[in-house]
């Protein structure tokens, strides 16, 4: 009588660890699965948004970001040196937060032909996003793009006057 009691304890017990122990699996699954929608939701779509640039957002196609463009539409300034060109390129008002992360990544400079002239990558921890260029000739057009994290590459372009 006694083993018998012995052995409904122990499975009773074995029973209610394996309910314990299949109930903490359960809250580990429903733990990682939330911490990996957050990353898929805080993390950008580069892989998509870096292959578009041939159709790069501007001041006058927001896409679906209309009334953003003040804060991602690559601002281009220009001097000219002795030797060539001094371009500086810069994003106004744009949050660089490792936080949330919302962050520009990276401003690249191009001429009208479309070669690529400087490229700067930043990180989210970053002041801001400004970049200076200095150029050895002087291209008749300048296009500046930038990559914000959460809101796809953006353009801009100026022509360069001759003065």
């Amino acid at each position: 009588m006694k083993t018998r009691w012995l052995l409904v304890i122990s499975v009773v017990f074995l029973a209610s660890v394996l309910v314990f122990f299949a109930a903490g699996c359960k809250k580990k699954a429903e733990t990682a699965a939330a911490a990996t929608e957050a990353v898929k939701q805080a993390a950008p779509t580069m892989a998509a948004q870096e292959n578009s640039m041939d159709k790069p957002y501007t001041k006058d196609n927001p896409g679906p970001w209309a009334g953003k463009e003040g804060a991602h539409v690559p601002q281009i300034t220009y001097e000219k040196t002795g030797t060539g060109l001094k371009v500086t390129v810069k994003i106004d008002n744009h949050p660089m937060d490792p936080q949330k992360p919302h962050y520009i990544m990276w401003i690249k400079l191009q001429d009208g032909m479309g070669a690529q002239l400087g490229e700067k990558s930043f990180v989210a921890t970053d002041p801001a996003p400004i970049a200076t260029f200095e150029l050895m000739s002087v291209p008749g057009n300048l296009k500046a793009f930038e990559q914000c994290n959460l809101h796809g590459i953006w353009m801009s372009e100026t022509a360069v006057s001759a003065q």
